[in-house]
């Protein structure tokens, strides 16, 4: 062999050297379990990691790696609903597909990806006003569906790299818990900012509820059963649709949705909207809460919330 030829090698190997190591590093910590085929980190330091920088990967892989036949999609609103409690009522065993921001379309997107994993029978979809907008778009869901596809991408995402990160941080050093945000400061801020976010722009999603109904379709066609919950918000955060004359927009979003599935309403002037302490802050509900929006979900009497037809 050449000392040209050798030289190259020697090039190539440092190369490739610290490649082969990352591709280890993350098969081993792999922190969204797409491998699984490691249990150097345990699963409360991954899981932790995983739902802080990606949730929509993360419960989209748990998923694929064990699905069931009943499944709960929504955003971070939809998180505290208590599956223990559900399958109390149904016998059923209930996956919670949340992801934190999530849009419409995602969580429609979401619910033909689980259907490629399982035979679906039970669908649970939390929804509001507030994702009803053809400016609430995202397209998260297919990147996902690319990295479960192509394990390459898996390995060399940077989201990955700081997932690997912190759940070494988090195995080493303990899970740390964080939120030491001011509720009331923060409240204020979801009042004021977080409704302008969602409110100040606003177009009717055409394309959106299209597809929402081909999705309901599906499940009548199906017979799979299909809920959808209008998720509460406090009052404070709901009269924001007054400052933004979008009133009409959520009685016809109510209307609308009425018609593809078994729709309970919660978000609507009661018990739960008027009290501050049953919520978190202003668009998520405390486990108390949750408590009572399953237990009128699969109970034959509403306690709170109110049918739509």
């Amino acid at each position: 062999m050449n000392t040209e030829l050798k030289i190259l090698l020697r090039k190539g190997f440092i190369f490739i050297l610290p490649i082969i190591a990352w591709v280890c590093i993350v098969v081993t910590i792999d922190p969204f379990n797409y491998f699984n085929l490691s249990k150097t980190i345990s699963q409360q330091s991954k899981e932790k990691s995983a739902q802080k920088l990606n949730s929509l990967l993360y419960n989209s892989l748990q998923f694929k790696n064990h699905p069931t036949t009943s499944i709960i999609i929504g955003d971070s609103r939809i998180r505290r609903l208590p599956i223990e409690r559900i399958k109390e009522l149904t016998g059923d065993d209930y996956y919670t597909l949340h992801s934190n921001s999530a849009k419409l379309n995602e969580i429609i997107d979401l619910f033909w990806l689980t259907n490629k994993y399982a035979k679906l029978e039970n669908v649970i979809i939390g929804i509001n006003f507030n994702l009803y907008n053809e400016f609430a778009y995202s397209n998260r869901v297919a990147d996902v569906q690319e990295m479960i596809r192509n394990p390459f991408i898996y390995i060399f995402n940077w989201n990955v790299a700081e997932t690997v990160y912190l759940a070494l941080k988090n195995e080493f050093y303990g899970i740390q818990k964080n939120d030491r945000r001011n509720k009331e400061k923060f409240w204020k801020h979801t009042i004021s900012t977080v409704a302008n976010n969602h409110y100040s722009k606003y177009r009717h999603p055409d394309s959106t509820i299209k597809r929402l109904r081909e999705l309901g379709e599906y499940c009548l066609k199906n017979k799979i059963n299909l809920n959808l919950i209008v998720v509460p918000h406090h009052k404070e955060f709901h009269d924001r649709l007054v400052d933004f004359n979008l009133t009409k927009e959520e009685i016809q979003f109510k209307e609308e949705i009425s018609s593809i599935g078994r729709v309970i309403d919660f978000d609507y002037p009661n018990s739960i909207t008027d009290c501050k302490n049953c919520f978190t802050d202003p668009i998520h509900t405390t486990d108390s809460i949750s408590m009572i929006i399953v237990n009128d979900l699969f109970t034959d009497s509403l306690v709170v919330g109110k049918l739509l037809q």
